[in-house]
C-alpha cells in the first residue's frame, strides 16, 4: 500500500470535490481518498501496482488535471 498526493486543477466547488472523491474511491486498488478543495489536492491510498499515470488518468476521466505533488 502506498500514499500519493496529487495536485488537482479545475475543481471549483464542493460538488466537484465530492464527485472526484467518489469516483476515485470506486476504482479497483484504491482503498481511501480524501480530496481537499481548499488545498486543491487529493490524498490517495492505493495498491503499489497502481501508477501515477493511472491515477492521473482517473482524475482526467472526471474532467480535471493532476500532477504528483
Amino acid at each position: 500500500m502506498k500514499k500519493v498526493v496529487l495536485k488537482i486543477e479545475g475543481m471549483s466547488c464542493d460538488n466537484c470535490r465530492k464527485r472526484l472523491e467518489n469516483y476515485l474511491n470506486s476504482q479497483d486498488g484504491i482503498s481511501k481518498v480524501e480530496v481537499n478543495l481548499e488545498e486543491k489536492e487529493a490524498t490517495i491510498e492505493c495498491n503499489d501496482n497502481i501508477s501515477i499515470n493511472e491515477l492521473n488518468g482517473f482524475v482526467s476521466d472526471m474532467g480535471f488535471s493532476s500532477s504528483e505533488k
